[in-house]
């Protein structure tokens, strides 16, 4: 009867004891579960706070892109204006024809002379070549006859670098023309 009554003893201590266990690992788990669920819907909403940031600051980007579109439109209406300008005034007030080619970033040689379309049937012109966009620092030689050899000689000991800009003067009988459009040459 010892035996049985320390058995039943034991096995009262057992099923407490995996009782409390049992209850523990649950309150555990549960802790554990309810702290990583928190942890996960905290950054679900961060994640859809950043989306929702991201997707507003990209539409303000497309709307400044679309103002920066039109007032570049708006600044190649005026350059035509202007280019038209100076084509209609040419023969009356001096001002200088247009170059048509060489094309903006055409390859071109230092040892070989370029062709030149003008607007205007002008065969003679100076020639300005610069380093610069500006014209700064710009070398200059007569053209006749279209014929460009001599002037494009002097773009081996002048050129400085892998681009030269290049402009035309045109001179009537009592006065010379402005500069014209300036085309950018990619040397090689």
């Amino acid at each position: 009867m010892i035996k049985q009554t320390r058995l039943a003893t034991l096995g009262i201590i057992l099923l407490s004891s995996s009782i409390v266990f049992t209850a523990s690992t649950h309150s555990a788990r549960a802790l554990i579960l309810d702290t990583f669920e928190t942890l996960v819907l905290t950054s679900l909403d961060t994640i859809e706070n950043l989306i929702l940031n991201l997707s507003n600051d990209i539409g303000v980007m497309a709307d400044r892109i679309l103002l920066m579109s039109d007032d570049i439109g708006e600044m190649a209406d005026r350059i035509v204006h202007t280019e038209e300008l100076i084509i209609a005034g040419f023969s009356e007030t001096g001002i200088s024809s247009l170059i048509l080619s060489p094309a903006e970033g055409t390859q071109v040689s230092a040892s070989t002379p370029i062709d030149i379309s003008l607007s205007s049937a002008a065969p003679d012109y100076l020639l300005y070549i610069s380093n610069h966009a500006d014209m700064s620092g710009a070398t200059n030689a007569l053209v006749l006859n279209n014929d460009t050899s001599t002037a494009w000689s002097r773009v081996a000991d002048f050129a400085t670098g892998d681009k030269l800009y290049i402009a035309i003067r045109t001179a009537g009988e009592n006065s010379s023309s402005d500069f014209s459009n300036t085309v950018m040459l990619n040397l090689q």
